[in-house]
């Protein structure tokens, strides 16, 4: 998940399903930084969508609009972003369970 020292790559977050059933990628150059946390997630809801439909026709996997997809995306990052989720983790260690924390979220 590093990008490699000896060669250029393209580190654009991405998942991919092979078609396969079985092998299923996250190709992603981290940091271990909060947006890095949050883009994985995203990208996981990807796979996680790619192995529920993995059973369908080809012509069936893909959202009827690729929005669609992002949306599933973006709404695992809302849960992983959520604060009391961060300092039930350790993540977080000050305690952000105050209505100016919750505000400032929204």
């Amino acid at each position: 998940f590093t990008q490699p020292p000896d060669r250029p790559v393209l580190c654009q977050p991405s998942a991919w399903d092979f078609c396969t059933g079985k092998d299923y990628r996250i190709k992603m150059c981290t940091a271990v930084t909060h947006k890095d946390l949050i883009t994985v997630h995203h990208e996981l809801a990807h796979v996680q969508y790619f192995l529920n439909y993995r059973n369908n026709p080809k012509v069936f996997r893909d959202g009827a609009n690729p929005g669609f997809h992002e949306a599933i995306g973006d709404a695992v990052t809302l849960s992983v972003a959520n604060p009391k989720h961060l300092q039930n983790l350790g993540l977080v260690q000050k305690n952000v369970d105050d209505t100016a924390h919750d505000i400032n979220f929204l």
